[in-house]
């Protein structure tokens, strides 16, 4: 008898579940309930789709100054966008890609740290 009702709980608890997860097929055609498309999309001309700055650098030279050394520019995590071997008293221009919620780099040269403020796109580095 005890085991009767064993077995009709058990029949019962599967019957239940499997009443309670009926799965629901997705059909794909259906999925887009507003007909709206990726290209509908209107966005503001000043809207950035990348997620990266370019930021145009130029280097300004020391006249008359004899340094060689490595020149660094690094985010606040130490991250190296730009490593070259400079000259103090020679010029150079150059471009690199950050990640857009960067607004602060460091320029790395010789023991001196300046920062650089990245918002326009460009870039001045001078070691005066």
């Amino acid at each position: 008898m005890k085991t009767n009702k064993i077995i009709l709980a058990i029949i019962i608890s599967i019957s239940l579940t499997g009443i309670a997860c009926k799965k629901h097929s997705i059909n794909p055609e259906n999925g887009n309930t507003s007909g709206a498309k990726f290209t509908d999309i209107k966005a503001p001309q000043t809207f950035k789709w990348s997620t990266l700055n370019t930021i145009s650098m130029k280097y300004t030279p020391v006249a008359n100054d004899a340094r060689v050394s490595t020149l660094r520019i690094v985010d606040a995590e130490g991250h190296i966008y730009l490593q070259r071997l400079q000259k103090a008293s020679q010029t150079f221009e150059a471009s690199i890609e950050v990640p857009g919620h960067i607004k602060q780099l460091e320029m790395r040269y010789a023991g001196i740290k300046k920062t650089i403020a990245v918002s326009n796109g460009k870039a001045i580095i001078s070691l005066k």
